[in-house]
């Protein structure tokens, strides 16, 4: 008999239930039903205006605000769902294929494609969607760069950051757009270094809080890059030199440029090239190109631009790499260029030596007779132009321009830049 009370009891309390869900269904039900949101508006006043007590028309409004954000929060859930639903059962790829075409996008459209729907957002969290992740826009910062590194785990294999200057609006609170700090790379090196080790491609662009410790920090968790740009950061060239050539020595490509760094950023040239030869920051040293030599001998592009480099050292470094297609000394003050007449660098297709304030005119003639002799014969572009004319002038005469055109005539797909003529007018530039 006490068996059978329990299960009345029970069967009892499950009446009562589904009698409870019913009725809250009906009160919704003929509450939706209501097209005239003057009629409940209405309605609402009337009820609170019943209850004569402050406390109890308090507790009326608030218990109505409390169901009004239950039931606003239920449908945009169930909204999201219902549009998962429809997307996946229209949109014409499985997920596995929908996460292959985000993989193509660049981040930011990732990021847009996912704030759509629940389908899309699923599929953008896999680690392919963020394999290669490229920021280039005023407002990121550590969170961001972070999230998308610990989405990314080992998929993880190139990353470009570029900060770019703030907008002149202001936020809410009235501050200036968030910037990248110092350790928003820091996240490479968690989980045992697993994000860091598969990276293969990173370019730094005009990160103003990096220095050379935190920019050392994450290389020295990424030993399989092979494409590295480091270009406006406030670090010292020969300890970079010397910390890439120790910790990437996989490297292919190695772009390391001074001249955007955030002291002479919105400066005129002259306070440029000043800074270049007074900046010990800038200096390369010889023991910094030996051990790039020595522990990166696969590069076959490099650019070291606003960077003290000696005639020494240039022609070191175009000697010692066998493999050297691609380089850039632009905007040095340093060398005069002895290094160009001594042949080294049979590999080399491109040179680019702009704005170098100190290049004489006598070492590109001895260039150009070093071309017609058969050195660098695979050069096919030379670029030896100043934007203030303090080498040339736009022009080179007399004998320099007779070599020129013994030059095109002799390669006559090679380009020379800039622009000379001679005393006749004619143009050399093929």
């Amino acid at each position: 008999m006490a068996k059978r009370s329990c299960l009345s009891d029970h069967s009892l309390r499950v009446s009562k239930r589904d009698y409870y869900h019913l009725n809250i269904d009906s009160l919704l039900e003929s509450l939706l039903a209501v097209s005239d949101s003057a009629l409940i508006e209405a309605s609402f006043d009337g009820l609170v205006e019943s209850r004569s007590a402050y406390s109890d028309q308090n507790e009326f409004i608030q218990r109505a605000l409390h169901i009004g954000s239950v039931l606003l929060e239920a449908g945009k859930r169930y909204g999201r769902k219902l549009s998962s639903i429809h997307n996946a059962s229209f949109w014409p790829l499985p997920p596995d294929l929908t996460i292959k075409v985000f993989s193509m996008l660049d981040t930011p459209s990732v990021c847009s494609a996912s704030a759509t729907c629940l389908f899309f957002q699923n599929c953008a969290k896999d680690p392919l969607c963020f394999a290669n992740i490229e920021l280039a826009i005023p407002k990121v910062n550590v969170v961001v760069v972070t999230t998308m590194i610990q989405r990314a785990r080992n998929a993880l294999r190139s990353i470009k950051l570029v900060e770019l200057p703030p907008q002149p609006s202001l936020n809410k609170q009235g501050k200036k757009s968030s910037i990248l700090t110092r350790s928003c790379l820091g996240s490479l090196g968690a989980n045992g270094g697993v994000p860091g080790s598969h990276l293969r491609r990173l370019h730094l662009h005009n990160i103003k809080m990096m220095d050379n410790t935190a920019l050392f920090a994450s290389l020295s968790v990424c030993p399989s890059l092979v494409d590295l740009e480091i270009v406006g950061l406030d670090v010292d060239a020969s300890p970079t030199l010397k910390f890439v050539s120790r910790h990437c020595c996989l490297i292919e490509r190695f772009v390391f440029d001074l001249s955007k760094s955030k002291d002479s950023m919105g400066r005129h040239y002259l306070m440029l090239k000043r800074r270049l030869f007074d900046g010990e920051g800038n200096f390369i040293g010889n023991s910094a190109c030996k051990e790039l030599v020595l522990n990166c001998p696969k590069i076959t592009t490099l650019a070291l631009k606003g960077c003290r480099l000696s005639d020494y050292n240039a022609h070191k470094l175009l000697k010692g790499f066998h493999e050297l297609k691609y380089v850039d000394f632009s905007t040095s003050c340093f060398f005069s260029g002895s290094f160009l007449n001594k042949g080294d660098g049979n590999s080399l297709e491109v040179m680019i030596l702009r704005n170098c304030s100190r290049l004489k005119k006598v070492e590109v003639k001895k260039l150009m007779k070093a071309l017609l002799a058969g050195k660098f014969r695979l050069l096919k572009h030379l670029d030896i132009s100043n934007d203030e004319d303090i080498a040339y002038n736009g022009h080179l005469e007399g004998a320099s321009a007779i070599l020129i055109k013994q030059l095109l005539e002799q390669r006559p797909n090679f380009c020379f830049v800039p622009e000379f003529s001679t005393q006749f007018g004619e143009s050399y530039d093929r």
